[in-house]
This record gives structure tokens, C-alpha cells and sequence, in this order.
């Protein structure tokens, strides 16, 4: 620790207190404050409640960074089509800085890394936390005496804001709780928005904590949350490829294990292909890579995005494996009313296998024994899941998503219980952050409108906690 300051709350005091008015403004106290924001009494118009909520205290400001994208398509004088678009951001390193300044959190932040055990004897290890996982470790030796590891929760997901109107959509991505309107063009709009993390990464910066401790932290990304299509796009591979290992296109179906993808050879090979040193036949047909040769994640200091790429539990295996495949296959065998009725004996032993490792990987906590029970189920499905095959059900098991189970466990040991990482919670966050925020707009320049009502529910946020 570097010292003691003040809390988010304490500036907000000083700051009213040297401008004079109450701390429940705009309203005479705390009760009335709470009346108002839930009925938004006491004012004439929405004008004047919107002018009031202006005026409180919010943090993070929102920057926008114009980027001119030039098309394959030519004009009539020649020249190629360009397109102006508009990234709106906030600065990683601003939002991780509020996030520690609020006291609310005390009780709930970790500062170190534990490693946590089921029993007295120390000797059978638990996951739950991330900071009871293997990563924090790992990267906690990487960094000086007295630094804190900040680690950062992204997720992306594109989505729509219209139900009728297909063009209005946009692109967020979420820092830990954090919005941008393919695939070269969402690499160089990560990298303007994680562009502070690079800096921050590789100095620390100095943050004030819940507990109103300073301390000097290194904000490291460490988890990527995002379904399958964009796993994808983060690894610069193609969709029928394994966006954290190497595994062959044709080998999905297999249990076995392949080498991880690596960063710096990866890297290296973007490079030559790019370079013209390496044909496609090694770059797309044996490395399985897209033509991105600037990824967003190359310049970010102590990261390995592809160990970061967390497993999915709503698309993999709940919507995935399990109701898309396993229940599929078994309807088209036996009908949908047996199925709902009864198992045969004869799918017992896969069906089994498919569901036990389910639910154990939605555990919220673990241990090496319900691990070991994970990999049980794992290899009972996969000895059991020709029967499929023969019954006439399906082809084969060459399914990227089968494929993904293969990485839960180890997921789990370096990073902590999966549930924490579920796409549920982003796609829940489209509902708050995105969907809502449109709708509160005029649906022309929505944008920008979406942004300052982003900033206002914030600042009606902080004056809660503050009151």
C-alpha cells in the first residue's frame, strides 16, 4: 500500500460543500430524494428533471473517436467508397479507477491471491473465485514487490436495438461490469478503446481502493467473455476452428488434447502471411487463422487472449451440446413424448455422461474431486456417443462446441468457477445498457443520445449510493 485518501464520496462532499448546496440537491433531503427518483416528482417537465440530474456528480466522461473506413467499392471518378463511423468510448483505466474508489465495495474486493482448500489437511484444492485460480498466481510473480493485480473482465457481443428495423445495432463492450458501433475493423476499435491498458499494464497506476487504501495496481485482462462466433473473431481463427487450441478441423469429435494456441507465434505468423512468407495452405488450411494482422490484444502487456477466452455455459452447453445435439438426436430416435416420459437403457450411459458434466460445470465452487468427477462424465459421453451413429440420429461428432468441453477444466483451475463467465450476464447487460438506452432516444443520432442517458442513470446511481 502506498498510503491512505479519500473515497469517492469524500470528493463529492468536499466538491458540493465548496459550491454551496445541499448534499441531497436537487432535492431538500435524503427521503425526498428517494421519492423523486422513483416517481420524479417535484419537477414541471422532463426538461427540468434531465437539467437537475446534469447537475449531479458522475465520473467517467465519454470520448469520441471518428474513424473513416475506405471500401472495395469505386466511385465514378475512381476512387474508392468511404465511410465515416463513430467509436464512443469511456477510458478503461478512468473506469476501473471509479469502480475501486467506491466504498460500497470494501467487503467484497480481493487484493491477493489465496489458494483455498475443501479440507483441514490442506491437501484438495478449491475453485470459485478468480482468485483462487492458477492466473492470478502466475501473473502476481510476474509483476514488482507491492503491486496489485487488477484484473479485467471483458465481453463483447453485437446486437440489435430494433425489433423491425434490422440496421440499428451496435456493439458493446464491457469492462468488468463497460459501448462501440468485420473483423479488422472491431480489431482496430478495441484497440482505440483498451488503448489506456497498454500504459496502465505495463507502469501500474496508482488507484484508491474501497477501504480508502491507495495502492498501485496493474490492470490485466484476464478473461474474455463471448459466444462462439466471436471467440472466434478475438483469435483471428476461422469459426470452424477451435479459438484456444490448435486442434485439427476434422478432429473435433475426438477426446483428446491439442497444443495451446500461443500468442507470440501466432503473432509471428500474421506477420509472415502478411509478408507473403507463409502460404495459405500452412495460414488458413493447417493454422486455421483470418488475414488480421493488427490484433487489439498483441500490444496488451501480460496477456495471453487465448488462455483469457473463457468456456461458455449458456451456448456451449446448455443451448449447444445439450438441447441442439444430445436432445435433438435423442427425439429423432425415440419421439418427443417418450423422451419426455422416460430414457431408454440404451441412451443411459452418454446421456449420462452429457448431463453430469453440465451440471457439474455450473458449479459455483470446486474441487479437484468434483473435477475429477467432470472428466469421469466427460470420458462416459465420449465412449458412449456412437451409439448416435448407429441408431442413424446424426453423421458425426466433428462439433466445435463438443470440441469446447475438452478446456472447462482446465478454465476452472486457472481462472475459477465458469459460472462467473457466463454470455447470460452480457446479454443481460444488452437489456440495461443498450436496449433501454435506445429506446430513451429519438431513434435518429441515437448514439450519442444513448451515451448521455448512459451518463445520467450513472450519475443517478452515485447520488443513490452517496445519500
Amino acid at each position: 500500500m502506498l498510503g491512505c485518501a479519500e473515497s469517492m464520496f469524500y470528493g463529492i462532499r468536499a466538491q458540493q460543500e465548496a459550491q454551496g448546496p445541499d448534499p441531497s440537491a436537487p432535492t431538500v433531503d435524503a427521503e425526498e430524494w428517494g421519492l423523486t427518483s422513483c416517481l420524479n416528482t417535484l419537477f414541471t417537465s422532463k426538461y427540468t428533471l434531465m437539467k437537475a440530474i446534469d447537475q449531479l456528480p458522475h465520473e467517467t466522461e465519454w470520448q469520441l473517436k471518428r474513424i473513416t473506413v475506405q471500401g472495395n467499392k469505386p466511385t465514378n471518378d475512381g476512387q474508392c467508397e468511404t465511410e465515416d463511423l463513430e467509436l464512443r468510448l469511456q477510458d478503461p483505466v478512468d473506469c476501473i479507477c471509479e469502480l475501486m474508489a467506491n466504498p460500497e465495495f470494501d467487503p467484497m474486493v480481493s487484493y491477493a491471491p489465496e489458494r483455498v482448500f475443501a479440507d483441514m489437511e490442506g491437501k484438495t484444492r478449491r475453485y470459485d473465485e478468480m482468485w483462487t485460480g492458477d492466473w492470478w498466481w502466475e501473473m502476481q510473480g510476474r509483476l514488482a514487490q507491492g503491486a496489485v493485480v487488477a484484473p479485467v473482465i471483458l465481453a463483447s457481443d453485437k446486437t440489435s436495438l430494433s425489433q423491425f428495423r434490422g440496421d440499428q445495432e451496435v456493439w458493446p463492450v464491457y469492462l468488468n461490469t463497460c459501448l462501440v458501433e468485420h473483423y479488422r475493423l472491431f480489431h482496430y476499435c478495441m484497440s482505440q478503446v483498451l488503448e489506456p491498458l497498454v500504459r496502465a499494464g505495463m507502469d501500474g497506476v496508482d488507484v484508491t481502493c474501497p477501504d480508502c487504501q491507495v495502492r498501485w495496481m496493474y490492470p490485466v485482462v484476464a478473461a474474455y467473455v463471448a459466444d462462439f462466433p466471436e471467440q472466434c473473431l478475438v483469435a483471428c481463427c476461422m469459426e470452424n476452428r477451435c479459438p484456444k487450441c490448435v486442434v485439427g478441423c476434422n478432429e473435433h469429435g475426438d477426446m483428446r488434447k491439442s497444443p495451446m494456441r500461443n500468442r507470440d507465434s501466432t503473432v509471428e505468423s500474421l506477420h509472415l502471411h502478411h509478408d507473403g512468407e507463409m502460404g495459405n495452405e500452412q495460414f488458413e488450411g493447417e493454422l486455421g487463422l483470418r488475414a488480421i494482422y493488427s490484433p487489439f490484444w498483441a500490444t496488451l502487456p501480460h496477456n495471453d487472449i487465448f488462455s483469457c477466452i473463457t468456456s461458455d455455459i449458456l451456448h456451449q452447453l446448455h443451448k449447444g451440446v445439450f438441447k441442439d445435439h444430445i436432445v435433438s438426436w435423442c427425439s429423432d430416435i425415440i419421439g418427443e413424448e417418450e423422451l419426455d416420459t422416460r430414457f431408454k437403457c440404451v441412451f443411459l450411459s452418454v446421456i449420462a455422461g452429457a448431463v453430469d458434466h453440465k451440471v457439474l460445470t455450473a458449479y459455483w465452487t470446486h474441487t479437484e474431486d468434483t473435477l475429477a468427477h467432470m472428466h469421469a462424465a466427460l470420458t462416459s459421453f465420449h465412449a458412449n456417443k456412437n451409439i448416435f451413429i448407429n441408431l442413424g440420429a446424426w453423421e458425426h461428432f466433428n462439433i466445435p462446441k463438443i470440441h469446447s468441453m475438452m478446456h472447462y477444466i482446465d478454465t476452472i483451475r486457472v481462472l475459477g468457477s465458469v459460472d462467473g463467465f457466463n454470455t447470460g450476464l452480457p446479454e443481460r447487460l444488452h437489456i440495461d445498457f443498450a436496449k433501454r438506452a435506445y429506446r430513451a432516444s429519438n431513434r435518429c443520432d441515437y448514439v450519442i443520445q444513448m451515451t448521455t442517458w448512459l451518463r445520467q442513470q450513472e450519475s443517478i446511481h452515485i447520488q443513490d449510493a452517496y445519500l
